[in-house]
């Protein structure tokens, strides 16, 4: 079976059942949810507007404020500690800076240096010999 590749957050078994997640409405978890994922996809580290905030309504955007899972700094909001629990913007582009090099040098490995093949196109083909 193949690896999933598609992008994902984090959320802990014990996320519903944590002290300020367990008391919230349906539609503050579910707010709180998609907040995470949205920032997770804008690669935004935790950031977001006041109209993403209020996209379930202004009750569940108000709630996530009062139970500490948002907090708001300059005009603009925040998910409290995202940085802690998932990715930044900087780690998501390393993986796939390194993701990509590493796949074309496993194509390079396959295609090329198990098959005694030199393709002058080929980068790491051009590194090999200079080496």
């Amino acid at each position: 079976m193949t690896k999933d590749t598609r992008p994902y957050f984090t959320l802990t078994n014990e996320y519903p059942r944590h002290r300020k997640i367990r008391t919230l409405s349906d539609k503050a978890f579910r707010l709180h949810v998609e907040l995470i994922a949205d920032c997770n996809e804008a690669q935004s580290d935790g950031k977001f507007t006041k109209h993403e905030l209020n996209m379930r309504g202004t009750k569940a955007g108000k709630e996530l404020i009062d139970a500490g899972l948002v907090e708001e700094r300059d005009g603009s909001y925040e998910l409290h500690d995202y940085l802690i629990h998932q990715h930044s913007k900087k780690q998501i582009q390393d993986y796939k800076t390194n993701k990509a090099g590493a796949g074309a040098f496993g194509a390079h490995t396959r295609h090329h240096a198990k098959k005694g093949v030199f393709e002058i196109g080929c980068a790491h083909c051009q590194e090999a010999r200079a080496g």
